[in-house]
């Protein structure tokens, strides 16, 4: 068991390493052509009314990140107050982000504080789940609605060849969706796990995590959209779409952060391609979003850990 446990973990490694590699051989070919000095001058001249306006999208962002946990805990019918759950769940969710593997990271930080509030392993575990379940459902909404709004943008972006394609794959997107809502009304017995009970969240919980998600990924995005140069001929939810496939890429990926490999995508799905303003852009959105929350989450643990 425990050599099979091993060849797993070793196995996970190796394909993260892959997935790092080919996305820096990508990212290195489509930067190829771009100079440093342009690029620390594209950062140097970013009007700091789009810088301001980042930090703030990223400030609202994190703040509805929050409620993922204030659900999730409802969810495994564990009630606790928001300002008892709100600075654990930004602690978790900055390391969480540019650690990698959120689930281990952001969970062993759960972990820690949710065990001193009465909940056991168990819904602990529950909590990290929903937590997940929560974002899959922001990305598929946000997905979904960009494929069926945005229809002919969308379709050019994935490269496909109809427009009523990318609305086919947006419909099939909220069919999921709404079958998970449908589940969560109309399955009311607990579900048996390895002789544990697990019920899945009310209906109002499940539409809340729709909700929250989407919001928290619209901030995310905007966050983002605010600092790409002025020529990308983008709409709003046109880009949300094609961030939140950038940003899932980077989670499936298990790269720290998703380094390398949101910036690969994002590059290669932009119309335009790499110019030193968006590179400049992305590096900006790097620092904003997850250098700085990461500081300040490490920072905090740290604290309340030295105070505890």
């Amino acid at each position: 068991m425990k050599a099979a446990r091993d060849y797993k973990s070793l196995l996970l490694a190796a394909i993260t390493l892959a997935v790092f590699v080919i996305a820096i051989w990508v990212l290195h070919h489509s930067l190829a052509k771009l100079r440093l000095s342009d690029v620390l001058a594209s950062i140097e001249a970013e009007p700091w009314p789009r810088v301001a306006a980042c930090a703030f999208f990223s400030a609202c962002s994190y703040g509805m990140l929050t409620f993922y946990d204030y659900l999730a805990l409802r969810g495994v019918r564990h009630p606790l107050p928001w300002r008892r759950v709100s600075l654990t769940s930004f602690i978790a969710f900055a390391i969480g982000h540019s650690a990698g593997l959120s689930m281990l990271s952001g969970g062993s930080v759960r972990y820690r504080s949710y065990i001193k509030e009465g909940l056991s392993a168990f819904e602990i575990a529950g909590v990290v789940g929903l937590v997940s379940v929560t974002f899959a459902l922001g990305i598929g909404t946000m997905l979904g609605l960009s494929l069926l709004l945005e229809s002919q943008q969308a379709a050019r972006i994935l490269h496909l060849d109809h427009a009523w394609e990318a609305r086919l794959l947006g419909t099939a997107i909220f069919v999921l969706i709404l079958g998970y809502l449908w589940l969560t009304q109309r399955i009311k017995r607990p579900l048996r796990i390895r002789e544990r009970e697990f019920r899945l969240p009310p209906f109002h919980i499940g539409l809340g995590q729709i909700v929250v998600a989407s919001i928290d990924l619209c901030f995310a995005a905007a966050s983002l959209y605010v600092l790409l140069p002025d020529g990308i001929p983008l709409h709003f939810f046109s880009f949300v779409g094609l961030y939140v496939l950038a940003l899932q890429s980077g989670v499936i990926s298990n790269v720290p952060g998703g380094v390398g490999v949101f910036e690969s995508v994002l590059i290669q799905l932009l119309p335009g391609g790499a110019t030193a303003e968006l590179v400049s852009a992305v590096l900006l959105y790097r620092f904003i979003y997850y250098f700085v929350p990461l500081v300040l989450g490490v920072g905090l643990f740290a604290g309340r850990e030295a105070m505890r």
